[in-house]
Order: structure tokens, then sequence, then C-alpha cells
């Protein structure tokens, strides 16, 4: 089934993201973990709209969430975000009575927990439930499978060649629904193929990505993050300040010994100058001078690592993280190759990288310009921020 295909049938289909559970195994709320720059309810969603960008759309959520998943999910248009019940079973019935449904409309039903499902495979069990009227994605399981006791003894081995993994989304005729919900009275299940299974129901299983994750365990997200290309933002500043005599020359933070310091409203540190505007430019937040302007009195004579601490925070406040710093030293005078491991093991401890990841040059502009007649330092940095 191609996009088109499934377009021409958005008026017969609904799509329910189950979104209300606990997270009581996970410990924290899961559905708000960031997922390389989006949450892991918001990669969810975004799978379902991906392959079904104009099917109707009701995400259910604990009660006590709906501002805030509301506020999360409106970069994805009109879908509606409505209450859950106590049991999962029951938050998936409410939501497709929200979509208010005809018995012979399908409904997409998938986890909010689940975040990767790429779209191909959601198209490919909307078309087998189509055909049969109740489907489900289902993965292999590559495991030897064995059931144990509560204290752990091994009881038997399951031949695992015609076990499955059930994902999501399940698909189903509103109708076949309705009618175990009916029959079920106040028995409860896993999932709603299961519901029907019990009742004799046929359901189809199509197979699915096997990296089609539901997120339960703190490591889950580790696992899933490969799926995503990370976001990535490049950052680069530049400074100068002249050289003058009665300054202490600090580079990176580093007292560098020298007759000559560097002139400035700050402590002139020309390194950490460069490093705060990279910083501040690759999370959009525009330069040093704009947060630190020197006609402020309250930044004479201030440490420049501050400066950078502050930049720090911002791009962390934003969902950001440092990767690396090059960092180029232009100077005739002093030599500062002496001081390399120095200005590095600085760069890191201020911006929690490990050595390896901050690298810093120094060259000189062969007697040209200002730098190469002795007059000042000047410095480029550039950094990489990538999402947490």
């Amino acid at each position: 089934m191609n996009p088109q295909s499934v377009g021409e049938a958005v008026a017969q289909m609904g799509v329910v993201v189950a979104a209300a559970g606990s997270s009581r195994r996970f410990g924290s709320d899961k559905l708000a973990v960031p997922l390389r720059g989006m949450t892991v309810l918001q990669r969810a969603v975004a799978c379902l709209r991906s392959a079904l960008p104009q099917v109707p759309t009701v995400v259910v959520v604990r009660p006590e969430d709906l501002p805030a998943r509301r506020e999360e999910l409106t970069q994805w248009g009109p879908l509606r975000v409505v209450p859950g019940g106590a049991q999962r079973q029951d938050s998936v019935r409410h939501g497709v009575e929200a979509l208010d449904l005809d018995d012979e409309a399908l409904v997409v039903i998938h986890d909010g927990a689940r975040p990767f499902v790429p779209p191909e495979d959601v198209r490919r069990v909307v078309q087998a439930a189509q055909g049969c009227g109740a489907a489900v994605l289902a993965a292999p399981v590559g495991d030897t499978v064995k059931e144990v006791t509560d204290q752990g003894e091994v009881v038997r081995t399951w031949p695992r060649e015609r076990l499955v993994r059930s994902l999501t989304p399940q698909v189903f005729r509103v109708g076949l629904l309705r009618r175990a919900w009916a029959a079920a009275g106040g028995e409860s299940w896993t999932d709603e193929a299961a519901l029907l299974e019990s009742q004799g129901f046929k359901v189809m299983a199509v197979p699915g990505d096997p990296r089609n994750l539901k997120v339960t365990q703190p490591e889950d997200v580790s696992l899933l993050a490969g799926l995503f290309p990370p976001d990535l933002r490049v950052g680069q500043g530049f400074d100068v300040h002249p050289l003058v005599p009665g300054r202490p020359l600090v580079l990176a933070g580093i007292p560098i010994p020298h007759e000559r310091g560097l002139a400035g409203h700050s402590d002139a540190d020309v390194v950490l100058h460069a490093v705060t505007d990279a910083l501040l430019g690759a999370c959009g937040e525009g330069d040093i001078g704009l947060h630190f302007p020197p006609t402020d009195p309250q930044w004479a004579g201030a440490p420049s690592r501050r400066f950078v601490e502050f930049a720090l925070t911002r791009a962390e406040e934003k969902g950001w993280r440092v990767v690396n710093c090059d960092l180029t030293v232009l100077a005739e005078e002093p030599r500062l190759a002496p001081y390399r491991s120095d200005l590095v093991a600085s760069l890191a401890q201020l911006l929690a990288l490990p050595p390896s990841a901050v690298n810093v040059k120094a060259t000189t502009t062969e007697g040209l310009g200002f730098v190469g007649r002795g007059e000042g330092i000047a410095a480029t940095a550039v950094v990489l921020l990538a999402r947490r």
C-alpha cells in the first residue's frame, strides 16, 4: 500500500496512540525521555504521522498529563489528546470511541513507547487488516526461549521456530473490536490482538522490523538512539585583543608568563572569548557582546570562564551537549608550544570533555598584520554540538 492509497482511505481509518501508562518499570516518565532531539512519545507519533499523514489521530494520555502532552504534540497538526483509563485496554477503548468510526473502518493502534517503526511496516499491516480484519506487526524471536520458575529455575525450553514478538501498530476493523469488548466483560488482556485471539477471531502476523522496540528499561533508550541520525550544530568564534604592558596574559584560563598581557574589559582571555562565541553561535544565542557588554561594570576584570559556563548552560537548556572543540591561537609571541598540554587540559575540564576531544593549535602570521607585528593575539574556535 502506498501513501496515496492510504490517503484515499482516510475517511475509513483512524489512529490511536496509547500513551497513558505509569512507566513503573522505567522509574520515571519514559515517554518524556529525550531521544535525538525529540521525546519518545513525539517520535512514536511522528512515525505514524509519517506513514499516515492525513489519518485522524488520537493520543490517549494520563488525565494529569493532558496539558503537557497537548503542548508537546502541537507540531503534528490536527490530532486530539484525550484522557485514558485505569488500564491499557480502557485507554485504547477511550481512543477508539473518540474517533467515532463506523464498524467497517480500520483503527491503527500503536504504543506511545515504541518510537521506531518504519512507514512501510505501517502501510503493510494496514493493507493486511483491510483483507482479513485483524493484523499485527511481529518480529521473529532470535534467542532461545526458556520458561523459568519464580526462583529462576528453568522449567522448559520452547521451540522458537514458530514464536514471534508482538509489535505495534496493530490494526483492526472497529466492529470486530466492539464485538470482542462486549464479549470480554471484565477480563483483561495485554493487547487487542490477544483479546481477539481469546475469542476465536483470526489475527494475521505481518513481518516487521525487529528494531521496533518498546521502551521499558532505561537501557532501551540507548539502544534506540542509534536508529536516528544525530542532530548536530557547528559554531565558530573569533576574538582579538591587543597586547599591552602591565596586564597579565591569560589564555584558556591559564596564566602565561610574558612581559605583556591582553587589554580588555574582562580578563581579556582571547581563547575563552572565541570559545564562548562558538558555543553561543552553535545554539543560536547571539554573541558574547550581547550577553556581556563591555559597557557593563559588573564584568570588569571578570574571569572569562564565567562566559563559557554561561554559554554551556544556554546550550544545555536547549538540549545540546559539546562533542569537541578545535582552537587556533594566532600569536607572534609568546611561544605557546610549551603550554599546549595545559591549554588542552584547561579547556577539556571547562567543557567537560576528554582531552582527546579538544585540540589547540598555535601559529604565527609570518610577520604580517597586527599579529605579525606583535601588537595583539587572535583566536578562532570551532565547536560541534549534538542533541542529548
